[in-house]
C-alpha cells in the first residue's frame, strides 16, 4: 500500500515541475534581439499569461525607450467573430511586461511591434494555448 502512494506522489511531483517551466523564445526584429517569456506554458485559455520582453540592440545593450506593442489573435475561423486583441509593454523591472488573457484555447498569434526613434520593427510567436 505504502508502494502506490509513493508512485502517484512522484507522478504529482513530476507534473509541477513539468508544468512550472515558461515558455520562452528569442527572435530578431530588424536590427533588435527579442527574448520572451510567458510566464505558463503552454499559456491557459483562460485566464492571465503574463508576458515579459526583453530587446537588445546591435551591441547588445538593453533597450529601455522603446514603445511595445502586443496585438494577440487567433487566426480566422468560418462561423466566428474575429479574436484580436492589444496591450502596451510597459517598461518595470529590466523588462517591458504585459498581461494578456486567451479567450479560448487554440492557435494564436503573438505579434510585438517595437517603436523606436521614428522605427517600427515587429516579430511574431505562434502559440497553442490550452
Amino acid at each position: 500500500m505504502g508502494r502506490p502512494i509513493l508512485t502517484l506522489f512522484i507522478l504529482l511531483s513530476l507534473v509541477g515541475i513539468a508544468s512550472g517551466k515558461a515558455y520562452e523564445a528569442k527572435r530578431k526584429a530588424g536590427d533588435y534581439e527579442i527574448e520572451v517569456k510567458i510566464d505558463k506554458n503552454p499559456p491557459v485559455a483562460i485566464g492571465n499569461n503574463h508576458i515579459e520582453i526583453e530587446i537588445r540592440d546591435i551591441r547588445g545593450n538593453v533597450v529601455t525607450d522603446a514603445n511595445v506593442l502586443i496585438n494577440y489573435y487567433m487566426p480566422p475561423m468560418p462561423r466566428m467573430a474575429p479574436m484580436n486583441y492589444k496591450t502596451d509593454a510597459k517598461w518595470k523591472g529590466k523588462k517591458y511586461r504585459a498581461t494578456m488573457r486567451f479567450i479560448m484555447a487554440g492557435p494564436w498569434v503573438i505579434a510585438i511591434k517595437i517603436t523606436r526613434d521614428g522605427k517600427t520593427v515587429s516579430t511574431r510567436l505562434n502559440v497553442d494555448t490550452q
